[in-house]
């Protein structure tokens, strides 16, 4: 949920309260993976990537506290924890983007979504296209005029139970990545994600206390060994 003009300010107040120790602390607690040249870290839930317009408390913020060399490659949502890759280096940065734009990563999230769809096992694409819509911020719609499409790839893990409810445990790989591209994504099948303070709605955004979204996997090349490189984030839910 939005947050007040005065719960921003309080939280602007605090993180610039924070002593030193504090921001390398966090980043070493985060660490997944660290070199010359990258950096991996697994987000919290609930911490922007980088600053907002107003409230300046974000990832990026405080690793750069930390490493003033740290350099922005892709983004997380704010409500999604996991693994995500920063540069230490101007020449890094660019080879990664690149390797973005050319959607070589492969990036496996793991979610947990409302009902029961589909038989455990069961694998399938969606692939209809996602974009903002302005009336309902911060909301992202399926437009299937849209021109840029949008394609995630899933596999049904398992039925479990949630506070009295059925959920579906999915892994998700998203092909393109569009904001939004796989909570859009699950609302369009029926089964949006537990705990989603944007689309989810009744039992299914109250039986969870977060979002149930993890970024679990990464694997690209190293921007300088040229090597491919995977690294896994245990799911937190």
């Amino acid at each position: 949920m939005p947050f007040t003009d005065e719960e921003v300010d309080a939280l602007n107040a605090q993180e610039n309260a924070y002593p030193l120790e504090f921001f390398k602390d966090f980043a070493q607690k985060i660490t997944v993976y660290e070199d010359d040249d990258i950096w991996v870290v697994d987000k919290p839930a609930g911490l922007l990537s980088v600053d907002g317009k107003t409230l300046k408390v974000s990832l990026l913020a405080r690793l750069e506290r930390a490493n003033p060399a740290v350099k922005l490659i892709h983004r997380l949502d704010m409500d999604t924890s996991g693994l995500i890759i920063f540069a230490k280096n101007a020449a890094a940065q660019t080879n990664i983007s690149k390797q973005f734009i050319e959607r070589l990563p492969q990036k496996k999230y793991q979610a947990r979504v409302f009902g029961a769809w589909e038989q455990v096992g069961a694998t399938g694409k969606i692939s209809v296209p996602v974009r903002y819509e302005p009336t309902t911020k911060p909301r992202h719609i399926v437009d299937h005029d849209w021109s840029k499409h949008a394609l995630t790839l899933y596999e049904v893990i398992a039925h479990e139970e949630c506070n009295g409810q059925t959920v579906t445990r999915v892994m998700l790989k998203p092909v393109t990545g569009r904001s939004h591209q796989l909570r859009v994504h699950m609302v369009h099948a029926g089964h949006v994600m537990i705990g989603d303070p944007i689309y989810a709605e009744g039992a299914a955004l109250n039986i969870a206390p977060r979002l149930n979204l993890h970024a679990q996997q990464l694997r690209l090349k190293h921007p300088v060994l040229g090597a491919w490189i995977d690294w896994e984030s245990p799911c937190p839910f």
